[in-house]
């Protein structure tokens, strides 16, 4: 029997998570899931998680704990493996937390397990790049949707929004009831369609664009507030989300969008 080195902590909230799972334990590691959707944090640890992990480092105190695209401060003196910007640090990096996994592992990632790893890091436009074909994104993207818990619902939600959008230019602003955890079905179908689109929803507002950099730096150095914020995608091509922003805070992006 394998002896553990490492206790990695994974949220399974989407197909890259899902598949760092896989590979992880497939590769005779121990994994132990969290349940927390995206901005998953150290501090927000669900109590059977850390009575798990407590329970293997009382067994083992010498293993090293690693988090995988968890925000905030390591707990047991771990780390991260992670390539997203946090409202409270910037953990970017070329390679996706799959790929960091991989070579941590040292583990050649099968084409399907690249395009896992090019949809994170850079959604359908790093998939086309990568030569997938379209009936390899359409299988990619549905399979992200379902393993971020989208629900037929939720697919309807998103037709209804974008029906009703509001397009400046090539730009379009839908409002929506979905939460900041359902939107891929609106960007899934806004792709092709718009250079750039925010979303409103019903708990954050989301950029998707070429400016995702600009828009995150400049409400990360200004005191305008939300709960919380993230950032990610390619420098090309991403995003750059906001929680409960401030309603300076909305009118302020929103000039930023509309008005290039």
């Amino acid at each position: 029997m394998k002896k553990n080195k490492k206790i990695f902590i994974v949220p399974r909230n989407d197909l890259e998570a899902v598949e760092i799972i896989n590979l992880l334990s497939h590769s005779g590691e121990k994994v132990v899931v969290s349940q927390q959707r995206w901005g998953a944090r150290w501090e927000n640890l669900e109590p059977e998680v850390v009575s798990e992990v407590e329970t293997l480092l009382a067994q083992n105190p010498n293993v090293e704990v690693v988090g995988v695209e968890i925000a905030g401060a390591p707990r047991w003196d771990g780390r991260n493996i992670d390539h997203h910007r946090w409202s409270d640090s910037d953990r970017s990096h070329e390679s996706s937390s799959l790929e960091q996994v991989a070579d941590l592992l040292g583990v050649t990632l099968s084409r399907y397990l690249r395009q896992v790893a090019e949809n994170d890091k850079g959604w359908i436009p790093a998939l086309v790049k990568a030569g997938a074909t379209a009936g390899e994104i359409g299988y990619i993207r549905l399979t992200d949707r379902c393993s971020q818990g989208v629900t037929p619902d939720d697919e309807a939600e998103a037709v209804r929004a974008i029906a009703l959008a509001v397009w400046v230019g090539k730009r379009v602003i839908v409002t929506t009831t979905l939460s900041s955890f359902q939107l891929s079905p609106i960007s899934d179908r806004v792709y092709g369609q718009a250079d750039e689109w925010l979303v409103k929803a019903a708990n954050a507002w989301l950029y998707n664009g070429p400016r995702h950099t600009e828009l995150f730096g400049w409400v990360k150095s200004s005191s305008l507030g939300s709960d919380r914020d993230w950032s990610g995608g390619s420098p090309a091509f991403g995003y750059a989300g906001f929680v409960n922003p401030s309603k300076e805070l909305q009118s302020k992006i929103e000039k930023f969008f509309v008005e290039g």
